[in-house]
């Protein structure tokens, strides 16, 4: 304002008056080269009004951009301290309430939303050098962090929509190649960064049974590992090519028993459980899985980071395959609309169509909504939530290696959450641990746990786990005020019958086989053949009948008649008055419900099997179960079938099986 005030004041000064242009007409004198004219200081003016202007606006752009700076940074900031409080050893236990987690996981998906967003917004602004010089992989790694959000709420809800979202960032990631300027960096942490995220994306991957993206991320692993090792030859490189290892063994492992049809595909499998109930009771009455323990603690199994073989079949087990395809009733609430819009067209639909454009997608924000959907809404409006919406698998703890004071205090936690009318269920996958002379009933053995210090033990005959090392069947008798759902998959699983049922609640224990014949594969070869019979029976049944290649028409039939025989166990158990009355409410759950029916299958199976003799290489119930379901006539007909069409009826002599009829 000031140099265009002074400007302004100059030019009438400057300017002859219209008396002495008059006067001087005849004056035939050129004019005064040092006295400017009129168009001249015209112009003069007007550049230094645009040079001020353009200042002014250059001083408002800088403060606009420093701003936006400033503001990207302190939401990059309190995104990264929300996430690290994530971590159990931090702010937030893996254990508690969902009251306890579920605003830290919202406040932390809003923070992630709004900086994702902004970023999106300003991107050019960022990445310009002289501003903030945000790098592709910098963007990579926010993208990163919400799909590590995505798998947090996963394994907190147990609902595989988020596994899904959760696949759908890390795949984003991976098609846009955020990472794939870290090489020419040469950092050793950003080379770690980008390691990490493959570890984490296979991971997810495994747990959705993508095995076509599993093989291509370990193949460019691996590059990325050689890349690492000789670059930086860090001390780390070994512990690197041991998750290159592990995840190759683990694959190797499930490959094993997957037969492969005449044009060399492996099988599809079924690995969760269907959408629709398979109970007859109403909704009401039925007694509901609502917590589920996962212990993996044998000394050698299969695993990849955390979860072992054993741990993964049973953790599909436990969850529906997600029914995306239902549409969403228009009477629901406004916040389970928002939330379920992704999920109910397809889990994750908008980062895809986000994903199209530039990014993976702001979807995060769903996350808030979608805890409401979880957990449904409260007062007046609860009666307008579709029950078809309400979460349906129960909530997993997956144990890796725990102690024996770990596992006391998650099953302690658990039996804290458990509501009316619900259920608690205990997966023991660990060595047994027996002891020749009990002195107390209910403490001569159990199943190891971990220690930080193994003891040695003074003699060879005494056992390597101490008594306080060890879960004994009395260890669990106070948690049976509950109902409680016991499977053991152990060398000494059947001292768990001893538990004793005195508070009248439903308990029930399904028993692994002692010992397996020599012709069985390893357990540390391809993990527990029982285990394996409750996760799939038809994979139990190919893995001891050696079926290795099979024609996908005679698949597809052994699929429809084991879904059959599936059926017809169910049903003979229920009708038979000999059942426990106990195991019959255990089986209005649909999750109980399976693997009370697939332990029959796994029965009658090996009693058939003619490398199968003892009574020790059987599996056992508590209660017990009639023998009479081991060789009812129906069953045993239908399995005939099976091994007919298998062309693997030699393995089997099977008790009054009806011949197949011949065509004439």
């Amino acid at each position: 304002m000031d140099a265009q005030g002074s400007v302004t004041t100059a030019i009438p000064t400057a300017a002859p008056s219209s008396s002495t242009t008059t006067s001087n007409a005849g004056n035939t004198d050129p004019p005064n080269p040092n006295v400017p004219s009129n168009s001249t200081s015209t112009g003069t003016a007007a550049a230094a009004m645009a040079a001020a202007a353009a200042a002014v606006a250059a001083d408002e752009e800088a403060i606009r951009t420093q701003k936006l700076v400033e503001e990207f940074q302190y939401l990059l900031e309190k995104s990264q301290s929300l996430f690290s409080g994530l971590s159990p050893t931090r702010d937030l236990p893996p254990t508690g309430s969902h009251r306890q987690w579920r605003p830290y996981f919202e406040k932390t998906f809003e923070v992630y939303t709004k900086l994702w967003k902004f970023q999106q917004s300003h991107r050019p602004v960022l990445e310009n050098k002289n501003n903030y010089g945000l790098k592709r992989w910098e963007v990579g790694e926010i993208a990163s962090k919400i799909g590590q959000l995505y798998y947090h709420y996963y394994l907190r809800t147990s609902e595989t929509n988020y596994l899904y979202e959760a696949y759908i960032f890390y795949e984003a990631i991976h098609e846009r190649q955020y990472f794939k300027d870290i090489l020419e960096v040469k950092n050793p942490a950003l080379m770690i960064k980008k390691m990490r995220y493959y570890a984490r994306f296979i991971v997810v991957c495994l747990l959705l049974n993508k095995d076509d993206n599993i093989r291509l991320l370990i193949s460019e692993l691996e590059g990325l590992i050689d890349e690492y090792t000789k670059s930086f030859k860090m001390s780390d490189a070994k512990e690197w090519q041991m998750v290159l290892d592990e995840i190759s063994t683990f694959m190797e492992a499930e490959k094993k028993l997957v037969p492969i049809s005449t044009d060399r595909t492996p099988m599809t499998i079924m690995h969760r459980l269907p959408s629709y109930s398979v109970s007859k009771e109403k909704e009401s009455a039925r007694l509901k899985l609502q917590e589920a323990i996962l212990v993996g603690n044998y000394h050698n199994q299969i695993k990849f980071s955390e979860l072992t073989l054993d741990m993964y079949r049973m953790l599909q087990s436990l969850e529906r395959k997600p029914d995306v395809s239902k549409p969403l009733p228009p009477q629901n609430l406004k916040s389970t609309e928002r939330s379920s819009a992704n999920e109910k067209r397809e889990p994750g639909a908008a980062v895809k169509d986000d994903a199209k454009k530039d990014a993976p997608s702001t979807a995060a924000a769903g996350a808030t909504a979608a805890s409401q959907q979880t957990y449904g809404a409260t007062g007046s409006q609860a009666q307008y939530v579709d029950k078809s919406l309400k979460r349906s698998n129960p909530h997993k703890y997956l144990l890796y290696r725990p102690s024996l004071s770990q596992l006391l205090v998650y099953i302690s936690t658990a039996y804290k959450d458990i509501g009316d009318n619900a259920a608690m269920l205990l997966y023991l996958s660990a060595d047994g641990i027996a002891y020749p002379e009990p002195t107390v009933p209910g403490y001569g053995g159990g199943v190891a746990t971990s220690q930080r210090k193994p003891t040695i033990p003074e003699r060879s005959d005494e056992p390597m786990v101490p008594l306080s090392h060890c879960l004994h069947p009395a260890d669990l008798t106070p948690f049976t005020r509950k109902p409680l759902f016991l499977i053991v998959d152990s060398s000494n699983s059947t001292v768990f019958k001893t538990i004793p049922a005195v508070f009248d609640q439903p308990v029930m224990c399904l028993l692994s086989p002692l010992e397996y014949p020599s012709s069985v594969q390893d357990k540390s070869e391809i993990g527990s053949l029982f285990t394996l019979f409750l996760h799939t029976p038809l994979l139990g049944f190919c893995s001891v009948s050696d079926i290795g290649n099979l024609d996908q028409a005679k698949w597809d039939e052994c699929v429809a008649l084991i879904s059959t025989m599936e059926k017809a166990v169910g049903d003979m158990l229920l009708a038979d008055p000999n059942v426990d009355i106990h195991v019959k409410r255990f089986m209005s759950d649909d999750f109980l419900w399976y693997f009370i029916v697939r332990f029959v299958l796994c029965g009658i199976i090996l009693r058939c099997h003619f490398s199968f003799k003892e009574e020790k290489s059987f599996p056992t119930s508590f209660p017990a179960l009639p023998e009479s379901v081991y060789v009812a006539p129906d069953i045993i007909n239908m399995f005939h079938e099976l091994t007919m069409i298998a062309d693997v009826n030699t393995y089997f002599s099977l008790p009054y099986a009806t011949p197949a009829p011949t065509e004439a």
